[in-house]
């Protein structure tokens, strides 16, 4: 698979979202990318609820494996985004979100060029957090200029 052109540089937030339909369909917002972390917002839905009316924990985790993984395909400013996979991620959740705005941010903690660890919330309209998370997650490079992605140990 080839790199999308919306994670060439300069990145275009909306087309790099488009790039995923499972984010899209949620409807998420980007509102930042860059070395020093991703910020999204998210205006919950009915579709977004489970049977008692909150939040639904799988959306939440959802929000913060986006959250988590997004930083880790920024190698740095003015560069392309690469492809990354989820290797595990932690999640603690901690209450219900009040009000329909969420916000989820997440931030490089530690890694190498390949294995990444990344940190991530989300929080309520209040700043009140509902869930955080932990992950590790693996870059993923073309082989040689022009290939597509592959794996490398």
């Amino acid at each position: 698979m080839s790199i999308p052109a919306s994670y060439r540089a300069p990145w275009d937030l909306g087309a790099i979202l488009g790039e995923s339909p499972f984010l899209a369909g949620l409807g998420i917002c980007f509102t930042y990318l860059g070395r020093d972390g991703a910020r999204f917002e998210l205006l919950q839905e009915r579709r977004h609820l489970n049977a008692e009316g909150r939040m639904h924990g799988g959306m939440i985790a959802s929000l913060l494996d986006a959250a988590c993984g997004l930083p880790v395909r920024v190698l740095g400013d003015g560069q392309d985004l690469v492809r990354a996979v989820t290797l595990s991620l932690n999640i603690d959740y901690l209450a219900a979100p009040r009000g329909p705005l969420v916000r989820a941010r997440g931030r490089i903690t530690g890694g190498g060029r390949r294995i990444v660890f990344s940190q991530g919330e989300v929080l309520d309209q209040d700043g009140t957090p509902v869930a955080q998370a932990a992950g590790c997650f693996k870059r993923l490079f073309p082989a040689s200029p022009g290939q597509t992605s592959e794996e490398h140990q």
